[in-house]
């Protein structure tokens, strides 16, 4: 897989019927446990996960210490009954006026795309949101596939 990063402004992401979790302050191995419990609880209420992974990320300020606040999230086909914590839902969940970076290379450079949107609106004067949106599209032997957005500040 050739490593591409492809940059387009004023993109939407659009989430349907989003089952999520949030956790603060964890590292990748936590993070991908979160998210097999997530799956698995989807499947234990007979829902049907739709789409790819979508991890949303974002730092908030708690006694004036930054804290990085990770939510994963599954779009799912059918809204559920009940949801149990420390799982939330959301039957609509939107980024609008995002600036949007294809990413296409080897899962441990997908930071690259991050610092690429950062550059590009440096260079364009375009004021960012803190929030990134990055969404696992696909995953090959060569590599991975994943859209990365970032709202503009409007």
């Amino acid at each position: 897989m050739a490593k591409v990063i492809e940059i387009e402004e004023n993109k939407t992401l659009k989430l349907n019927k989003v089952m999520f979790r949030e956790l603060k302050q964890k590292d990748d191995s936590e993070i991908q446990k979160a998210l097999h419990m997530l799956i698995s609880f989807v499947k234990s209420k007979k829902l049907t996960p739709y789409g790819p992974a979508i991890i949303h990320s974002r730092t908030v300020f708690e006694n004036m210490q930054p804290i990085q606040v990770t939510r994963i999230m599954v779009q799912l086909k059918e809204s559920p009954q009940s949801v149990d914590s420390p799982y939330s839902f959301k039957e609509l969940m939107r980024a609008e006026n995002c600036i949007l970076a294809r990413y296409r290379g080897d899962a441990a450079g997908l930071q690259i795309a991050y610092w690429k949107i950062h550059v590009y609106a440096f260079e364009n004067d375009i004021a960012l949101k803190d929030d990134m949106y990055t969404v696992y599209v696909g995953e090959t032997q060569s590599g991975i596939s994943a859209d990365v957005f970032v709202e503009t500040v409007k």
